[in-house]
């Protein structure tokens, strides 16, 4: 009896997430993306539940940005390269804990509303200790957080 119970749950779990993937994205979102990022390309949307996620592409390499269900526009994430690091964000990390043992596997930029612009730094120190570091555009550490 408890593997049919399994079974029906977990049918109902497909058909749950199915559903939320079919969601149409609204007008309003899709109008939103189309004003901020009028030149972007290859543009793929996922339904997040709470939010609207996008990739898409612009000269500058690939982008994911969010957007509420509304449109109001959340954040958006490009991974750059250490060379597109502005030198007070390299200082700030140089002068953290993590520069000894740990190892910069990936950098990210994150606009966010404001002209506010973060970086975020993955760090390891192994195959199993990850960090994400976020640091403002001065350099300062704002915060730090383990990953999977």
């Amino acid at each position: 009896m408890n593997k049919y119970l399994a079974i029906l749950f977990l049918s109902l779990i497909t058909i749950g997430s199915a559903q939320a993937q079919f969601r149409k994205i609204p007008g309003e979102v899709t109008d939103a993306f189309k004003q901020q990022y009028p030149n972007a390309t290859k543009a793929s949307w996922s339904d997040k539940v709470s939010y609207f996620a996008v990739d898409f592409m612009l000269d500058s390499g690939k982008f994911d940005a969010e957007y509420t269900t509304k449109g109001v526009w959340k954040q958006t994430f490009h991974d750059i390269t250490a060379d597109k690091l502005p030198a007070a964000v390299k200082d700030g990390y140089d002068k953290s804990k993590y520069t000894d043992d740990w190892k910069v596997t990936s950098y990210t930029a994150i606009y966010l509303p404001g002209n506010i612009i973060k970086y975020r730094l993955l760090v390891r120190k192994s195959g199993i200790q990850k960090k994400n570091l976020y640091f403002n555009a001065s350099g300062k550490m704002l915060d730090e957080n383990a990953t999977l």
